[in-house]
């Protein structure tokens, strides 16, 4: 696949970590970020929901996207995002102080994405209670809650091993200028 893709930049999701050697035969690649492929089954689920966690709308795209990927142009993805998919907020007021949300979402998986609590709101356990807000909607659909965590965010990681999901294997995101 990679001899068809035309020169230029690209970015890319690499479902094995070895795929990453056969791109860089072909392409110069920058801000690889390695990351875990996270699943949460039904039998491991403890709902740990303590704070009222509700649907966030699109007009909270550009707060999100700020927080989200400042460097890019990402606000009507994370409006499709909310438009689409499943989300949930904690709001202080009228205030969206932290949320979570889904990128993709097939016959059998949701992989939720976005999650992210404002400093101010830290240590609370609002990220505890919208990740189990949005794995219970994600079952109630009957499909299986994912997520990925970057290597080097050990807070979300230690979230996500504390809630019961499970380390399925390591994947890499990253940019690349074919050749």
């Amino acid at each position: 696949m990679l001899e068809a893709l035309p020169p230029g930049p690209a970015f890319l999701f690499l479902t094995e970590t070895w795929h990453l050697d056969l791109v860089q035969a072909r392409a110069a690649v920058n801000d690889t970020r390695p990351s875990w492929l996270f699943r949460w089954d039904a039998d491991d689920f403890v709902d740990a929901e303590e704070h009222d966690a509700r649907p966030v709308g699109p007009e909270w795209a550009g707060q999100i996207a700020k927080w989200w990927d400042p460097e890019n142009p990402v606000e009507p993805y994370v409006r499709s995002r909310l438009e689409q998919g499943l989300s949930r907020g904690i709001y202080d007021g009228d205030r969206l102080v932290a949320w979570y949300a889904t990128h993709v979402e097939t016959d059998e998986v949701v992989i939720m994405g976005f999650l992210h609590v404002l400093d101010a709101y830290r240590r609370k356990g609002y990220a505890r209670s919208l990740s189990c807000a949005l794995a219970k909607e994600i079952f109630r659909r009957g499909k299986i809650p994912a997520c990925h965590v970057y290597l080097d965010n050990g807070p979300s990681i230690r979230l996500m091993e504390s809630l019961g999901l499970r380390k399925m294997k390591q994947q890499v995101f990253t940019g690349a200028d074919i050749r």
